[in-house]
């Protein structure tokens, strides 16, 4: 397949160096960064979870090949925004490739009526990718899964998501189809945002971690987002993480800490959040919007509320 990703992000990268072990992949870059970026060789150092174990710490070079506009005949074109960059981007991109389809591969929140003004039904999927990471200079540090999700909101899209469950799966990545995409990424959503605004006090996962009542404020927040989740209509059954987050707060933190401390791909996710506070901000937000509006008693939201 021929396939234009935008911009040169950490999952941006990522993916592309994945998916170029059998497809053709462009980078849609601003004019500003085309010189800088198009033919540019970079230095990566991944966990690669489609390997066994004994392989699966990988290094390499990878080289990005650019382009300023989404005209080509792309047969996909992969938009890793942050989600409150998502409309904006595929307004611009509409315009460029007005017969693309689309994998959004973001969060989301507000479901799909602004998306559904811009696309048609047909032309996109959505989904989250498995993978994180961060850049250290011209090195990549970071890892990529043996899975992602994906899915169709609507019949008209499942076609389209045939074609791309099959292009990762090309490369090794077998993807997640849950029933229900959006409660899959809303779910998602839930268990970052909340961290992400108590991280954001400190910006460094080793103090924060320290700050045992802002990591349980965070614990409770997040309980507070499953029920709102419920409330909008996601089974909560169907999540094992919604009941965990339920456990004592003596019980749950030394397996997070652990998690956190030792294990080497959580590591790499969490070097990814530092990157993403922006976004869980604004999602967080969205958040507890949704919960006043739907008259809900969040008083764990509101005391990271003041964080921000």
């Amino acid at each position: 397949m021929k396939i234009l990703i935008v911009g040169t992000g950490v999952i941006g990268t990522l993916y592309a160096h994945a998916l170029s072990e059998h497809h053709e992949i462009t980078h849609l870059v601003r004019e500003s960064k085309f010189n800088i970026m198009n033919e540019r060789t970079i230095s990566y150092d991944i966990i690669d979870e489609r390997e066994d174990k004994e392989n699966m710490y990988t290094i390499g070079e990878y080289t990005y090949k650019c382009a300023l506009h989404a005209e080509g005949n792309y047969d996909l074109i992969i938009v890793p925004v942050n989600s409150f960059q998502l409309n904006e981007v595929i307004e611009t991109l509409i315009k460029q490739a007005p017969n693309a389809n689309y994998l959004l591969f973001t969060l989301n929140w507000d479901g799909t009526r602004e998306i559904d003004s811009i696309l048609k039904k047909e032309q996109y999927i959505m989904g989250y990718p498995g993978g994180g990471g961060t850049f250290k200079g011209n090195l990549l540090w970071g890892n990529i899964g043996q899975d992602v999700k994906l899915g169709a909101v609507y019949e008209e899209q499942k076609p389209l998501l045939g074609k791309t469950i099959k292009m990762f799966e090309e490369c090794s990545i077998v993807p997640e189809t849950p029933a229900n995409i959006l409660h899959a990424l809303w779910m998602h959503n839930v268990g970052a945002s909340p961290l992400g605004v108590g991280l954001s006090k400190y910006n460094d996962i080793d103090r924060f971690l320290k700050d045992e009542k802002l990591v349980e404020t965070c614990f409770k927040a997040m309980s507070e987002c499953y029920s709102l989740c419920e409330k909008r209509g996601v089974n909560l059954s169907e999540y094992p993480e919604a009941e965990m987050y339920n456990m004592p707060f003596s019980v749950i933190y030394p397996m997070f800490k652990n998690n956190l401390e030792e294990n080497p791909i959580v590591q790499r996710f969490t070097a990814h959040a530092l990157l993403a506070i922006d976004e869980m901000k604004d999602n967080f937000k969205k958040m507890l919007q949704s919960g006043n509006e739907m008259k809900m008693t969040m008083p764990n939201m509101q005391i990271l509320d003041k964080l921000i």
